[in-house]
């Protein structure tokens, strides 16, 4: 409410109270508007420091809650922003993109380990809920909007098997992983209350709600990538930090285009003799038939005043200052948001995979503990549900395996050449082990495809023996039949 109204509200009041004689004809709207002062009074007392911030025209930064932030992260990444729309889209994409790359690894933890089916189910229930393509990068994506990520584990039949081939004895079963959206369900996470990173709870929806739901620890995996770790319900988005600085870079960009869409259109000067010839040259340039391209003959001088555009280098300066800020925060580089002639340091390019990596190891390492939480609790429920009143050895054991989100980088890639190649070649290293270092390939299938290829080459080489043997006692029953009939003794 502004300072203003409720002044004179005040005045009101005080006047009709000093004259109630005069203003009989008021009792009425005095009664109301002493009503309304009582109402005034108490939303001044309550609300005194939001009044005086809200006359306020700038802030440092615009987003100070994690709701609003959110909301406006959401709104940005949608397109039904006013600002910053590409500027968010770009930065939330490539971050997801940056983190999980190619996606995540399964491998056996030990080499002594038997870890076969614990490998193949991993690998079904992966493929199952499509986290071995686009939905890893789904995850990562959201995570990066909300700065946090809820998955909710549920067991259900088998869609991909046909309903007429399942066994009614037994169902064909399958574990769910979804994904719990903050911002729709605005879900909250009860700790241990002598733990706070031991999640105990989930829980969204109000008290006697029908649509109120809490999903117990074995039922959900969470983690968060910002805020404080002691508070389990704030995290942070990276971007939410740069936001005001997004919005900004925006703001600039417009302000560019409108200084263009002004000195696009040129002055057209006539410099006269005298009066008498500006208003000639008023009259002929008034003339609606006149145009620029015309022919146009009188003694005044005609020109287009230059305008200065100096104004336009505070501009720049603003639009790369926002840029650094925004990438020194998300760990963007500036050409990756289109601004690739700011990119002018050679070995600052060749070493970019190296910066990107070293911004987004900490996120790595944190989804690499989600997806491990999450076979780890899948498994379980497989085991509680599907093998149930089987022995523990032919349950699965998650701790048989490792996950594992690798990123690939020239440094990577020398490492390979000069330091894991030549221990391989040397027999300090395996080939089991030199293979799993390979980006983009399966040592599983890899595996197999060699141990084909031998036992073709060894039955090759039976086959090859077999028929030298062959041919060498073809040659010696010849040889034995030629000395006969030369009348050699036997």
């Amino acid at each position: 409410m502004a300072i203003r109204t409720i002044i004179s509200n005040v005045n009101k009041i005080r006047f009709f109270k000093r004259q109630p004689a005069k203003q009989s004809s008021a009792v009425t709207d005095l009664t109301d508007l002493d009503g309304r002062f009582k109402k005034l009074q108490a939303y001044v007392r309550d609300n005194f420091l939001q009044l005086l911030d809200s006359v306020k025209s700038y802030k440092g930064n615009a987003y100070n809650t994690y709701a609003g932030a959110v909301l406006e992260i959401d709104k940005k990444y949608k397109g039904v922003a006013d600002w910053g729309v590409a500027q968010t889209g770009a930065i939330v994409d490539l971050r997801a993109a940056f983190i999980v790359g190619d996606g995540i690894t399964v491998s056996p933890a030990t080499v002594d380990d038997e870890a076969e089916k614990e490998i193949e189910w991993v690998e079904e229930f992966l493929k199952y809920n499509d986290l071995d393509r686009e939905i890893v990068q789904e995850f990562a994506k959201e995570a990066e909007i909300e700065g946090k990520i809820a998955l909710k584990l549920a067991l259900e039949d088998d869609k991909n098997v046909e309903q007429t081939n399942i066994d009614e004895k037994k169902e064909e079963k399958q574990v769910s992983v979804r994904f719990i959206s903050w911002l729709i369900k605005k879900y909250k996470v009860v700790p241990n209350p002598k733990d706070y990173l031991d999640y105990q709870k989930l829980e969204w929806g109000d008290q006697g709600d029908s649509k109120r739901e809490t999903l117990e620890a074995k039922e959900f995996v969470y983690k968060k990538f910002g805020g404080r770790i002691m508070d389990p319900n704030e995290a942070a988005p990276k971007i939410m930090k740069c936001l005001t600085q997004v919005e900004a870079l925006d703001k600039a960009h417009r302000d560019w285009r409108e200084i263009n869409h002004i000195f696009a259109g040129p002055i057209l000067y006539f410099k006269c003799l005298n009066r008498e010839e500006v208003g000639k040259t008023q009259e002929a340039v008034n003339d609606e038939n006149f145009k620029i391209k015309k022919i146009f003959i009188g003694t005044a001088e005609a020109s287009f005043i230059p305008l200065d555009v100096k104004g336009v280098d505070s501009l720049e300066r603003e639009i790369e200052g926002n840029l650094k800020v925004i990438s020194g925060a998300t760990g963007i580089p500036v050409h990756f948001l289109g601004f690739a002639d700011l990119m002018k340091n050679r070995s600052t390019a060749e070493n970019l995979m190296e910066m990107i990596n070293a911004a987004t190891t900490k996120e790595r390492q944190i989804w690499i503990g989600v997806y491990e939480e999450v076979i780890t609790k899948a498994m379980t429920m497989w085991n509680d549900s599907v093998k149930q009143g089987i022995g523990k050895e032919g349950k699965l054991d998650p701790k048989k395996i490792k996950v594992d989100i690798p990123i690939i980088t020239q440094e990577y890639y020398d490492r390979l050449e000069k330091l894991y190649l030549p221990a391989c070649l040397g027999g300090k290293l395996s080939d089991e082990a030199f293979v799993e270092m390979l980006p983009n390939v399966d040592a599983k299938t890899e595996k197999e495809r060699r141990e084909k290829r031998e036992e073709g080459e060894l039955e090759q080489t039976k086959r090859d023996l077999q028929e030298q043997q062959d041919r060498d006692v073809e040659r010696d029953l010849i040889k034995v039949d030629g000395s006969r009939q030369q009348g050699e003794p036997k």
